[in-house]
């Protein structure tokens, strides 16, 4: 078998046991279907076994999947799809988000609420995605909010965060905002930092 993917390897060597650590932090399969969009990781990437089945299987969309697969296959499209191109990553990323949340498993819960009500509610939502991580929300300002996320130790890489700072953005501009940023930011290998500032 090929040696992994660069990313994928240094992320895995961080966690207690590699893919299969944290089987507690789940995602929606949905969240998997949306992701993959038209980027196929063909048989000849080296992937986890557990990862490759869920690539080549992809469950229903109400089904939970562990995060670490999610993350490690979010790592495979970004080095085999965009490797060097972190612009078009993130914008493509954000694409894949908006046309997730306009689908009408997602529409009402982020679609038809004001940007500050999405995420003063955040809480709630994010359990909509995921399970076995916390987040919490602190108003900054009249248009800015930041989520702090608690998370086991690793669980989320710096191109993760990156990632996610992309689908929060989406999530945002969905809920009506206009010219959304959000940056996100380890703070500590438990605790993810996102600022998220709209007009």
């Amino acid at each position: 078998m090929p040696p992994l993917l660069p990313s994928v390897a240094a992320y895995l060597e961080t966690l207690p046991r590699g893919a299969d650590s944290y089987p507690e932090c789940c995602v929606k399969a949905s969240l998997v279907r949306n992701a993959l969009g038209d980027k196929l990781l063909g048989p000849e990437l080296a992937l986890p076994p557990p990862v490759r089945a869920l690539i080549d299987h992809p469950p229903p969309v109400s089904v939970w999947i562990p995060e670490v697969h999610f993350n490690v296959m979010m790592l495979a499209v970004r080095e085999a799809f965009f490797a060097g191109r972190d612009d078009e990553y993130l914008g493509w990323v954000y694409s894949q988000n908006k046309k997730l949340l306009s689908t009408p498993l997602y529409r009402a819960i982020f679609l038809l609420v004001s940007p500050e009500r999405l995420l003063v509610g955040y809480e709630k939502r994010w359990g909509s995605f995921r399970q076995g991580t916390e987040v919490s929300h602190v108003r900054r300002g009249p248009r800015e909010v930041e989520l702090s996320v608690r998370c086991p130790p690793f669980l989320y890489a710096a191109p993760i965060v990156r990632g996610m700072s992309a689908a929060l953005r989406a999530a945002v501009t969905c809920a009506g905002a206009k010219e959304a940023t959000v940056e996100g930011e380890i703070c500590a290998p438990t605790q993810v930092v996102y600022d998220l500032r709209w007009s």
